[in-house]
This record gives structure tokens, sequence and C-alpha cells, in this order.
């Protein structure tokens, strides 16, 4: 922008047409400077306060006293309790998107409105590690709560199975007498594990203190969360574990709200169907792949791996935020090398810091593979779900193993 210095108007000038206000220079004085700088700093800092705690906090939409009051834990739980209770249930969902669920812990807002709600709906399984102090506090004794994984068959961690000794990813596993380092293992038939008679504990059995009905327990009597680690909780990822998971929450709102029992049940029969068609989908599609090995950033992917008769080789933990040591790394970049891994999988909630030095050392392509605990900004923009993102993990996995 060019100044038109030969129109000078007084106080003003005139740049490219336009009166501006000429400057001055003002001798201010260091203190003066540092006061202003630290005022600009206590401002910033109050902003971002505010902000990043509202985006930390549960939703404030305005409760709808004609609707069943739900909280569910984490997004897939508030997926399976929007298909379950449509228009009957208003949902809140704690965990805010974009966050990693597994180390996060309810603000006292969360609280309060668990002490409003009619049903609390949370995976169990370890998944949410603060669940058993957060009921055993509340004094809303009407509260329904549902721990969605009851009656689905629990895998331990591989941390867990091996005293978190993950020294030794072999490449020449082939050998029948091999360990299972980190390793979720199928054997031929597709449905049974390394170990699954030990490692596989029925959820239903692990809660033998409880009624007859796993399903629906009054809060606070009656849970027994699972110290996180121990059992893998990431369930859903089998359909059939999440067609369980959906009938567990439809039980629940059938009884918190018996006028709608019916509705309840016809969204069930509807969603179990489609995750019918899903499984059936997925074990057409992966059946005659010839590769059965998938390296990943995080433990998540056991009962996936479990239903489909895949071999699951992570580089973290159960915990997505656990950093492999020097001697993992190794032995997984071992392992790719060894055993024709054509791709490793990251998770767009958690980050690819892990897998990108894996894949930057073995050649190989990154690719994305969700656990479904949250959607990415991306799904959310493409209005994503349980089922579109299953269907392009599978899209993903049927691109690392053909």
């Amino acid at each position: 922008m060019r100044i038109n210095r030969k129109k000078q108007l007084g106080k003003h000038a005139v740049i490219s047409g336009i009166r501006m206000p000429q400057l001055r220079c003002t001798r201010v004085s260091e203190s003066d400077i540092l006061r202003r700088a630290s005022l600009a700093l206590c401002a910033c800092l109050l902003f971002t306060a505010v902000f990043v705690g509202c985006g930390t906090e549960a939703s404030d939409e305005p409760v709808d006293p004609n609707r069943l009051q739900v909280m569910a834990s984490f997004y897939t739980m508030y997926d399976f309790a929007q298909k379950i209770g449509g228009e009957h249930v208003q949902v809140t969902c704690m965990v805010p998107s974009g966050t990693e669920p597994h180390d996060w812990e309810p603000s006292t807002k969360d609280i309060t409105r668990m002490e409003q709600a009619d049903v609390f709906i949370y995976n169990g399984a370890g998944m949410e590690h603060w669940v058993s102090d957060v009921l055993a506090g509340l004094s809303n004794k009407k509260l329904i709560s549902v721990e969605a994984s009851r009656g689905v068959s629990l895998l331990r961690s591989a941390e867990e199975e091996d005293g978190h000794d993950h020294e030794a990813v072999h490449a020449d596993e082939d050998e029948e007498d091999s360990h299972d380092h980190g390793i979720a293992h199928a054997d031929e038939d597709g449905h049974d594990h390394a170990g699954e008679e030990d490692a596989a504990v029925s959820n239903a059995a692990a809660h033998e203190d409880d009624a007859a009905d796993h399903t629906v327990v009054a809060a606070p009597d009656g849970h027994d969360a699972h110290e996180h680690g121990e059992y893998d909780p990431h369930v859903w990822l089998d359909p059939m574990n999440a067609k369980q998971e959906m009938q567990n929450i439809c039980e629940a709102f059938s009884e918190a709200d018996p006028e709608h029992r019916a509705d309840y049940q016809a969204n069930y029969e509807n969603w179990a169907k489609q995750l019918d068609e899903l499984d059936e989908t997925y074990q057409t599609t992966l059946e005659n792949l010839s590769e059965r090995n998938i390296v990943v950033a995080h433990e998540a992917y056991g009962y996936l791996c479990r239903r489909y008769n895949l071999t699951q080789v992570s580089i973290e933990g159960m915990s997505p935020d656990s950093e492999p040591d020097p001697g993992r790394m190794a032995d997984i970049i071992d392992f790719v090398r060894a055993n024709n891994v054509r791709a490793i999988f990251f998770e767009e909630l958690s980050g690819s810091r892990t897998a990108e030095t894996v894949a930057a050392e073995t050649g190989v392509k990154l690719l994305t593979l969700s656990p479904l605990e949250g959607l990415s900004d991306r799904q959310e923009e493409t209005g994503g779900d349980y089922f579109s993102v299953m269907e392009e993990n599978l899209q993903q996995l049927t691109e690392a193993l053909r």
C-alpha cells in the first residue's frame, strides 16, 4: 500500500484515498512496558482458563423434563444410548469431544449432572477407573447405573498376562512354544485365543455379588470396577459384544421408563440386525486375506482380533499414554521386518509419534485404525458414528492385510 505523501490534512494522512491518523512516537518507560506486558499475560491466561475449562465440562444443553436423563461415560456409550433411546432420551457424553478417555476424570459439573440423571451408562472392565469412587459418593439413590460390558467374556491385557515384560516380540514366533508378549493371538477357528481359558474371564462371573440380572444396578451398590490394565476394556470392537452392550442399555432404559419399553426394544432389534450384518461383512472380507498380523500403537484390538482370527502386536500398552522402552521398540521393528508387515496403525486422537518411528525405521506406511473411544474432528464433521468408523476400520485393515 503506497502513501500519497502530497496529501497531508492536519492530523491525518491519506493512504490510498483513506484518511488515517498520524502516528506519534511517545516515550514509554521500561516499568510501563513491564506492567502492560504483565496485564496482557494475565488476560491471556484468564482467557485460556475460561475457554479450556468450558471445553472439558459436560454439555450445557437445557434439561428436557419429558425425556429420560442419561449420562454416558464416553463416546461409544453415548452413541449406543442415543441409538437405543431415540427420541425418548437426552444423553450427555461426559468425556469432551476429541479427548482420549483412559485417564480422564469427571469434573464437579459432571458429578452434579449425575446427581440429576435417571441412568448412567459406562463400559466397565476397567475403562473408567473413576466409576466406583464417584458412584459411592452420589446421593442420587434413584440413579440406574449400567455396566454395559456385563455378559461379555473379557480378555486379560497383554501387560497383565506377561507381567509387563515386553522384551520378546520375536521374529521367529512360528515356534509352538513361543510366549505371548504383547500379542493377542487367535487360533485357527477364529474364536479362541492363546490362554483364553485363563485370560478370558466372564464379566458376569467377575461380579458374583450381583443379583441374577447383571445389567442394571442401582448406584452405588454392586459395583466392582476392574483395575485399569487388568482387562482389555475395548469390548465394543467386536460387533457381537457391541450387541450385548446395546441389549444391556435397552434393558436399563426399559426399567427406568417402562412406558416406552416397546420403542426401546424395537430400536435394539433394528441395531442388532445391523450389527449382525456388520459382523458378516467383516468375516467375509477378512477371512481370505493372506496376512494376519496387525501392528498397532495402542493395545486396543484384542476383541476384534479374537473375532476375526487376527494377531495384534502393540507398540504401547493398554493406555495410549504409556511409552515403550527402547528394547520394546527394537523388538517391534524386528517383528515388522521379519513378518511382511505392510502398515503400522495409529489413532487420530492419540497421535502417531511411536508409530511414525517404527514406520520410518522399517519403510512401511502409516494407516489409521480407530478404537472408537471418541470421534476425530474429521469424523465429527462427516457425521460419523460407530458403524461408519467400523466400516472405515475394515477398509484400513483390508489395505494393510491383502
